[in-house]
C-alpha cells in the first residue's frame, strides 16, 4: 500500500505527496433509538497529503478514507456502542461450527442479516448483541434452540 500511495498524486497540490498518517476522527451517530452517541477514534489511519505547500480551502479536503480507514471507524464503533465487532460475531460463529444460514435460523433472522453484521454494512441492535453474546459464551443455548426449531417444526397431534 505504500508504494501505491507513492505513485498518486495529491488532487490540491498534484504532489506525491499522500502518506498514511494518523488523524482524530470524531462523529455522532444514532443506534437502536437511543440519542446520538460521539464516537472518537484519536489514532485514525487516513490517506493525507503531507507537503507542506499544499494549500487546500479546507483542512480536511486532502484526507482520503480507505478501506482499511473504514474498517477501523467500523471496529472502534462497535466497540464504543458495546457491541460484538464484525470479527467477533464471525470467531463467535465459527467455534460453535455454524455457518451464517444454520446460526440465522436459529436465532429467527432475516435473510443475510448476519452476513451484514459480519461484513460490518450494519451494526446489530442491542437486544441481538445480547443473544449473541449469550449463544457464544453458553453452547447450550445452542442445543436449546435447536430443540426450540425442531418442536415448532413438528405437527400438532
Amino acid at each position: 500500500m505504500a508504494r501505491e500511495l507513492e505513485t498518486r498524486r495529491c488532487h490540491v497540490c498534484g504532489q506525491r505527496s499522500l502518506r498514511r498518517v494518523p488523524w482524530l476522527y470524531e462523529y455522532e451517530i444514532s443506534h437502536d433509538g437511543r440519542p446520538p452517541v460521539k464516537i472518537r477514534i484519536p489514532d485514525l489511519l487516513v490517506i493525507a497529503c503531507t507537503n507542506p505547500e499544499c494549500r487546500p480551502e479546507h483542512p480536511h479536503d486532502t484526507i482520503l478514507l480507505d478501506d482499511a480507514a473504514s474498517w477501523q471507524i467500523t471496529i472502534e464503533t462497535s466497540k464504543q456502542l458495546g457491541l460484538l465487532t464484525p470479527d467477533e460475531i464471525r470467531q463467535g460463529r465459527e467455534r460453535l461450527g455454524l455457518s451464517q444460514q444454520e446460526l440465522q435460523e436459529l436465532l429467527g433472522l432475516g435473510s443475510n442479516s448476519l452476513s451484514r453484521w459480519e461484513n460490518g454494512h450494519v451494526f446489530q441492535s442491542r437486544s441481538m448483541n445480547t443473544l449473541l453474546r449469550l449463544v457464544f459464551h453458553f453452547p447450550e443455548v445452542v442445543s436449546f434452540l435447536r430443540e426450540e426449531a425442531a418442536g415448532q417444526s413438528t405437527p400438532a397431534a
